[in-house]
């Protein structure tokens, strides 16, 4: 009992001789947030030690060898960040071919004779468009950064709503912003940067209140200074139709395609 009773006595004189030699250090940052740093730091402080934050400042319970490791932690860690420039270009083409052939004509009749006039014509008209697009915006390394250019335009929305004395259909104008522009979150390890990325691009539809819609919600990984392609499509459409005395074919091919580059601003 006495025995058990001495190296209780020695493990809390222990304790406290470290608890004495551990002391409390306030560590000022100058570029990063304490709550960026805190995970990264953690792991290296001493087993019954303490480390916490508040937005440019750090507190440490340790002792003199283990505040010193921290600090040259904090001094590798605490450094400016990398200023980025983020370029996307949005690449579009379209073309179109419509062709037929049509006979016109009349028949006329009198004075006991039947006359047939008619004429024949061939047609075809080819079309050809493009829409490049190219935005920048600028961000810092693990900053989320976003950029839209666009309109807003009054689209039309009709509504059929059932009510006790029947079927009503309301129409409306309804406010709609479309435009071109994406949000992007990027993070670079050396000469290499992963991007999160959401481009869009809205413009008016051919029918009364339509809206064509692109999106994309991707991540992709490349080296600074160099472009990526995020994806692309392309598609055709073909259609024909005739009559009696007409015939026509109508074909159409679009191609779209999106490319990444991020640059280090000085």
């Amino acid at each position: 009992m006495r025995f058990a009773m001495k190296w209780i006595l020695c493990a809390a004189l222990l304790g406290a001789s470290m608890a004495w030699a551990q002391a409390l250090d306030i560590i000022q940052l100058h570029h990063r947030g304490a709550a960026e740093l805190l995970p990264q730091l953690a792991p290296f402080v001493e087993r019954g030690g303490a480390l916490s934050g508040l937005d440019d400042k750090l507190f440490l319970r340790a002792s003199k060898r283990n505040q010193d490791e921290i600090r040259q932690l904090v001094a590798a860690l605490d450094t400016p960040p990398r200023r980025l420039l983020v370029s996307l270009r949005q690449d579009g083409a379209e073309a179109g071919t419509a062709a037929g052939a049509g006979l016109s004509g009349r028949i006329e009749t009198g004075s006991g004779s039947t006359t047939v006039s008619g004429r024949g014509h061939l047609y075809q008209a080819d079309s050809r468009s493009r829409r490049d697009i190219s935005q920048q915006v600028q961000t810092i390394d693990g900053g989320r950064a976003a950029i839209l250019v666009g309109q807003s335009y009054f689209l039309p929305m009709r509504q059929l709503v059932v009510t006790p004395a029947g079927a009503i259909v309301s129409e409306t104008l309804v406010q709609r912003d479309l435009g071109t522009g994406f949000v992007v979150l990027p993070r670079v390890s050396g000469e290499r940067v992963t991007v999160e990325i959401s481009p869009r691009d809205d413009t008016p539809g051919p029918l009364p209140g339509s809206v064509n819609t692109q999106r994309l919600f991707t991540t992709v990984s490349g080296r600074l200074g160099e472009w990526m392609e995020l994806g692309g499509a392309t598609g055709e459409q073909d259609a024909s139709g005739s009559g009696i005395v007409r015939y026509g074919t109508r074909s159409a091919s679009s191609r779209r395609r999106l490319l990444l580059k991020v640059d280090e601003l000085p």
